[in-house]
């Protein structure tokens, strides 16, 4: 199961997930405010967010599912494996976070109330892809620049505000799954240090680190992404 991340969608997988449905059954879905669920009910907490993850399997009618997350969508993976630890078989955390930043995440959030989505869309792709990628104008950049341009800035608000709540220090060191935490060493949104400090807190987790990647790994360099997640992932 495929988390995105916050101002993307499900698309944000397409790179990879032929790769990972080799010998595996591969889903994904849009969280709320995004994509095919954008305008979901407002204000909505990680906690909301991580239900929907467990309502998803039990639609599927899955008793167990494999859970990766990028960004936003680890943090939901997060709370979910803290919130029903029987369901999450195993994480794979990219590029994400288990604290909160409140003063940074409300910054985000209250920008685009005051002067919408296209004011974000530089600083955000700064963030999310290396320099060259953006001069490139590569199809990653233009999709993640769609859907940001796309977004309405409640939900964008409604997300940024879920995230203030994130707090899964040490509430995973005895999780029984197996843990992959996946640094960019080129991501200037979430450094190779709190990823690692993460891995560290979790008992038994791999942390690994994939050289020159940005934030948005799948969308970048896709080829690394998938082999680290196809290495983790076990098939059917």
């Amino acid at each position: 199961m495929l988390l995105h991340s916050l101002g993307l969608d499900k698309r944000m997988w397409d790179p990879i997930a032929g790769r990972l449905a080799v010998g595996r059954r591969v889903f994904a879905y849009d969280l709320r405010g995004h994509g095919t669920a954008a305008g979901s009910p407002r204000p909505f907490t990680l906690r909301d967010s991580a239900a929907d993850l467990i309502a998803v399997l039990d639609e599927l009618a899955l008793d167990t599912a494999h859970v990766v997350g990028l960004s936003y969508g680890g943090a939901i993976a997060q709370v979910a494996a803290i919130e029903s630890p029987g369901r999450i078989a195993s994480l794979a955390l990219l590029a994400t976070t288990d604290r909160a930043f409140p003063e940074v995440f409300e910054r985000r959030a209250a920008g685009a109330e005051a002067d919408g989505m296209a004011a974000q869309v530089d600083e955000t792709l700064s963030r999310w892809f290396t320099p060259a990628a953006l001069a490139a104008r590569t199809p990653g950049v233009r999709y993640a620049r769609d859907c940001l341009l796309a977004m309405q800035p409640a939900d964008w608000a409604a997300a940024w505000r879920s995230m203030k709540e994130l707090d899964a220090q040490g509430k995973l060191r005895d999780f029984a799954g197996p843990v992959l935490v996946v640094a960019g060493g080129a991501d200037a949104s979430g450094p190779t240090a709190v990823l690692r400090e993460l891995a560290d807190g979790i008992a038994g987790a791999t942390f690994r680190e994939l050289p020159g990647v940005p934030h948005m790994q799948t969308l970048e360099r896709p080829e690394l992404t998938a082999a680290a997640l196809d290495e983790f992932l076990p098939r059917e």
